[in-house]
């Protein structure tokens, strides 16, 4: 009888564990990771000498726009560095062909910021050498509005009023009906800060009209107040964070992250408030997202950190309430801790989850190359990680850096970055892009295969250990 027993198990076992995994199988909703899926793509199509810089939005959807500046132009810029664009929809297929946004086209054109209202219009604002407006000086700040279709809202504008030196580093965000807000630094200002740099903004309606005079953000006038990022959730609040020599609060040892929160009418919420707790050395590159209810999270570059980093520059993180007040301890973002992890940008969806993207010199995961490579970390609203660290770029000779993320209102996100070569035609410094969204999930349809599979091989083992069983009686009938 040991036989028929030992055939029996042959069955069982398998059976049991499909059944098992059908039980133990993940369920479809719930907070799932999402991580970079299908694969990366070359965005510009112009591919002669150097494509950088680039910064990403995407609308409620997922639809989203790239911008970058480009060493020529695929348009009529032929001097030097234009700003080109390229639209997509959220399955990632192209929306008409690369664009040329800048009109003006004497000089140098850099540094690009792009945003998008929940329907896709989007806004454009750069650095340039020169002004399509009265701003003769060197370097003014530069704005072109589209609607979704891609087609031109009014002309090139310029954004700023105080002319005097250099204008530089805008950033640009917009609220769900399409109102915006565009930061810059400027050596010098039209408020109180006469010290060396500034931060200074200008508010805009929808339809291109100034809202207010130009404003300095910063409050804290001592030393330089430089690389602001600005967002808005969708009433039109924003927050602008910025990188200080010297505080408004503790940090005095080099430089620190300082915020400051607006109403959609451009009052101060609040006064000037440090983000970074950890103080030692330099705090820089800050990026800022805020959520559909006025929740934010900064994320920048730390050279030492509170987590585990200690190498050199780690990737930090902080969160708050729409009150402004923080919610739980400053982070480290960064597991892989050798070498360098710099230049954060974060992205928030509707319900309060995000995803931070940075670039890092040495290897993690697939990438061997030391010169640099595009990583992320997805994270729950209560701040909690949603899977592990994740590494972006497949390509991973020569240089990867400079990452922008967006996210949709369902936390899919895109990433794009700046790589030294790539998969597709340009060999130089090209633009590069990468989807994220959820990780194929053990579907309902896979489940009930699970379990049906497992009851087949159950009721299959019981036949066939009872045919068994009773093919060996009739054997020991007939000796």
């Amino acid at each position: 009888m040991q036989k028929p027993r030992v055939r029996w198990a042959a069955w069982l076992v398998p059976g049991t564990a499909a059944l098992a995994l059908g039980l133990m199988a993940p369920p479809l909703a719930g907070a799932q990771a999402r991580v970079p899926v299908g694969a990366q793509f070359q965005v510009n199509t112009y591919t002669t000498s150097s494509q950088a810089h680039p910064s990403v939005t995407a609308d409620a959807d997922g639809d989203f726009v790239v911008v970058w500046m480009s060493n020529g132009s695929s348009g009529t810029d032929t001097t030097g560095f234009s700003i080109q664009g390229q639209r997509y929809a959220s399955n990632r297929s192209t929306q008409g062909a690369q664009f040329q946004v800048n009109t003006y086209t004497t000089n140098q054109q850099y540094s690009p910021s792009v945003a998008a209202d929940s329907d896709g219009d989007f806004v454009v604002v750069w650095e340039s050498f020169g002004s399509s407006g009265t701003d003769t000086s060197d370097r003014s700040i530069q704005g072109q509005r589209y609607v979704s279709g891609g087609s031109t809202q009014g002309a090139q504008f310029q954004v700023n009023t105080y002319t005097t030196n250099n204008q530089r580093e805008p950033s640009v965000a917009a609220d769900a009906d399409g109102d915006f807000v565009v930061v810059w630094f400027s050596n010098g200002s039209s408020g109180s800060d006469t010290d060396t740099w500034s931060v200074l903004g200008q508010r805009y309606a929808s339809n291109g009209s100034t809202q207010g005079a130009e404003f300095q953000v910063n409050s804290y006038t001592t030393g330089r107040q430089i690389y602001p990022s600005v967002a808005a959730d969708a009433d039109g609040d924003f927050v602008v964070a910025w990188f200080s020599y010297g505080s408004s609060g503790t940090d005095t040892s080099a430089s620190s992250i300082q915020g400051q929160r607006y109403a959609s009418d451009g009052s101060t919420q609040g006064a000037q408030f440090q983000v970074n707790t950890y103080t030692t050395s330099y705090q820089k590159s800050p990026s800022v997202a805020v959520h559909a209810d006025g929740g934010f999270v900064v994320a920048w570059v730390s050279e030492g950190s509170y987590g585990t980093d200690t190498s050199w520059q780690s990737t930090q993180g902080q969160r708050y309430a729409p009150d402004g007040s923080t919610q739980g301890a400053q982070f480290q973002v960064n597991t892989y801790t050798t070498h360098y992890q710099g230049r954060p940008s974060v992205a928030v969806d509707a319900d309060g989850d995000f995803v931070v993207v940075w670039n890092t010199y040495g290897t993690f995961g697939t990438g061997t190359n030391y010169y640099g490579n595009i990583r992320g970390q997805q994270y729950a609203s209560d701040g909690s990680t949603q899977g592990a660290q994740f590494q972006v770029n497949v390509y991973l000779t020569n240089y990867q850096g400079r990452p922008s993320v967006a996210a949709n209102a369902d936390g899919d996100f895109v990433v794009v970055w700046q790589s030294r070569g790539s998969f597709g035609t340009d060999t130089d410094y090209s633009i590069q892009g990468r989807r994220g969204g959820l990780a194929p999930p053990v579907s309902a349809t896979s489940r009930a295969t699970r379990f049906a599979l497992g009851a087949a091989l159950l009721l299959l083992g019981a036949a066939v250990a009872r045919a068994y069983g009773s093919v060996s009686r009739r054997s020991r009938f007939s000796r």
